[in-house]
């Protein structure tokens, strides 16, 4: 599934790039391990290659079994490692597999709000239990990437990454209606944090300012880097000066 991923990412890579250009803001935030669980609004069909394509690593994303009554779509999505739920219930199977899917050590991608915004609606809506249900259950960190607006063509998008966090605090405990809504008000409560961050972040162009630290940073790096090799090179001579 890995492989054909990076096969259909490569083969979309340039066409979606060109037609709905997407930066993505705030890359720091971004856990250096796959597996995690990436939670996003979700606006359109689009959102999926667009998060795909523009995020690093493999994910296997969750979507609703209806899109899979096409075999071809079905057969295509298993390929791609897509896990269907039934969201009229607590689809304890498909919780299981992506349970099964982080313990491999690969990412998940969810849209826990588990419907569309409408076009003209950016706000977030009531996230769903079982997206809480399974990060606790997956122990693994969750990452929001909160999409600006819905895409269109040619006109420039933005993917912001929250920071990651985790629902340690409700590891070991009776996932009751009661535990499940606290978890879901955390989930939630990152998400808007997020979205809040994300529009500052737009109007002051934050990423000019992250752009000038790392290249101060790297700058930096490279001089004690070329010190090092100097005072190592000293040591060496003082060293064979005393033998």
């Amino acid at each position: 599934m890995r492989r054909f991923y990076g096969f259909i990412r490569g083969v979309f890579y340039l066409p979606f790039k060109l037609l709905y250009p997407t930066k993505v803001l705030n890359k720091r935030n971004m856990p250096r391990t796959e597996r995690l669980i990436s939670v996003s609004n979700h606006f359109s069909w689009k959102d999926i290659p667009v998060l795909a394509i523009n995020v690093p690593g493999y994910r296997r994303f969750i979507a609703k079994k209806e899109i899979g009554k096409n075999k071809l779509v079905h057969k295509l999505a298993d390929m791609l490692g897509v896990i269907f739920i039934d969201r009229g219930k607590a689809d304890m199977k498909a919780i299981r597999e992506s349970i099964n899917a982080l313990k491999a050590g690969d990412g998940i991608a969810i849209f826990p709000e588990g419907t569309r915004h409408a076009e003209q609606d950016s706000s977030l809506q009531e996230i769903k239990g079982g997206v809480t249900l399974l990060a606790i259950k997956g122990n693994a960190p969750v990452v929001p990437m909160i999409i600006n607006k819905k895409e269109r063509i040619f006109r420039r998008n933005y993917i912001y990454v929250g920071e990651p966090f985790d629902l340690g605090e409700f590891y070991g405990k009776l996932l009751d209606a009661d535990t499940i809504a606290a978890a879901s008000d955390k989930v939630a409560l990152h998400m808007q944090k997020a979205k809040e961050d994300m529009a500052v972040f737009i109007k002051e162009k934050r990423w000019k300012q992250q752009k000038k630290e790392r290249k101060a940073f790297l700058k930096n790096e490279r001089r004690m880097n070329k010190r090092a090799k100097k005072d190592y090179a000293a040591y060496k001579r003082s060293r064979k000066k005393c033998n």
